[in-house]
C-alpha cells in the first residue's frame, strides 16, 4: 500500500536523457557512468532502478562503445549487452542502471556535424553537409545536427538553417548543447528553427579536457516513456519520434567561468591534437 489518496493520479516516472554523449577513451567511462548516475538521480528524484539514457555521438576515431563490448565491467560498473538491441548496452553498479546507447558524430564539409543516434554503421566525415544529413536519415538512425558555438553564422549558418527547414518534415532534429552560455538562453537560430517546426534535442557534448565528464548526464530531456527491458533504445526511439515538440528538457548550460574554461581548453586541446597528428 502507497498510502496515496484515492483519486490522485499517479505521476508518470520520468527517465532523464543525455542525448549528446562523449566518452572519448575506455578510460573515462567509469567516471562518466558515475558522473552520470549523480546527474540522473537530481533530475529523477529515484536513487535505484534506471536512471536514465546516454546517448553516444562517438567521433570516426572513438571506439569506447565497440571496446565496452567486449568486457563485462568497466571500472566499478558491470556492462551488459542487449541481446535484440545490438546498439545498447546496460551499465550496472548496486542498485542502479544506465542505458548507453551507441551513435556517430559525422564531421560534413565546412566543420559542420550531424549525429547519427542509435546506430553502430559508419559514415564518411568530410562530405557536404546536405549528403551527410541524408545518408544519416537514409540509414535509419536518429538524425540530429547539433548547434555549434561559432558554427552556425554567416553564410555557413543560413545553409544550415535552409537545409534544415526542408529536413524538419523528414524527421531531423536540433540539438541544443549544455557547454553554451547559460546567460544567453538559448541560441537565436536554435530558437528560429523550433518556432518552425523544429524539435530540439538537448544534450552535455563533454569535452576530452579535465574534469568535463562530470557534466554527463546534468543536461538533456526528460522522457515519460516505459523501457521495455528487452528493447529499452526502441521504446525510447519510438517516444522520441513521435513527439510533436521539443520533449521537455531538464538541467542547465554553463556558466560564464565554466564556459570560458572550456573554450580556452578546448583551444589548446585541438592544437596539441594537430601538432600530434602532423
Amino acid at each position: 500500500m502507497s498510502g496515496r489518496p484515492a483519486g490522485v493520479p499517479v505521476e508518470p516516472l520520468r527517465w532523464p536523457v543525455d542525448c549528446h554523449v562523449h566518452f572519448h577513451d575506455l578510460v573515462r567511462v567509469g567516471p562518466s557512468l558515475d558522473a552520470a548516475a549523480s546527474n540522473f538521480r537530481l533530475a529523477c528524484g529515484r536513487s535505484s532502478g534506471l536512471l536514465g539514457f546516454l546517448l553516444l555521438a562517438q567521433g570516426a576515431r572513438e571506439r569506447v562503445f565497440e571496446a565496452m563490448t567486449g568486457r563485462t565491467n568497466v571500472g566499478n560498473w558491470a556492462i551488459s549487452p542487449v541481446p535484440a538491441e545490438p546498439e545498447t548496452l546496460v551499465a550496472r553498479k548496486g542498485p542502479c542502471a544506465v542505458v548507453i546507447v551507441c551513435g556517430r558524430q559525422v564531421r560534413a564539409a565546412d566543420g559542420l556535424e550531424v549525429l547519427a543516434i542509435g546506430t553502430r554503421a559508419a559514415f564518411d566525415d568530410g562530405q557536404p553537409f546536405r549528403a551527410t544529413l541524408d545518408s544519416v536519415v537514409s540509414s535509419g538512425a536518429v538524425a540530429v545536427v547539433p548547434w555549434g558555438f561559432g558554427k552556425w553564422v554567416g553564410r555557413r549558418g543560413r545553409r544550415v538553417a535552409e537545409t534544415l527547414r526542408g529536413a524538419v518534415a523528414r524527421g531531423v532534429f536540433v540539438g541544443d548543447n549544455g557547454s553554451r552560455l547559460a546567460t544567453l538562453g538559448m541560441p537565436a537560430p536554435i530558437k528560429a528553427l523550433e518556432q518552425r517546426g523544429a524539435r530540439i534535442l538537448p544534450g552535455t557534448d563533454p569535452f576530452p579536457i579535465a574534469v568535463d565528464h562530470r557534466r554527463i548526464g546534468g543536461f538533456g530531456l526528460l522522457a515519460d516513456v516505459e523501457p521495455d527491458a528487452a528493447s529499452p533504445w526502441g521504446s525510447l526511439r519510438s517516444w522520441i519520434m513521435a513527439q510533436s515538440r521539443s520533449p521537455p528538457a531538464y538541467g542547465r548550460a554553463s556558466g560564464l567561468a565554466r564556459f570560458a574554461r572550456l573554450q580556452v581548453g578546448i583551444q589548446l586541446y585541438n592544437r596539441l591534437s594537430n601538432s600530434r597528428s602532423a
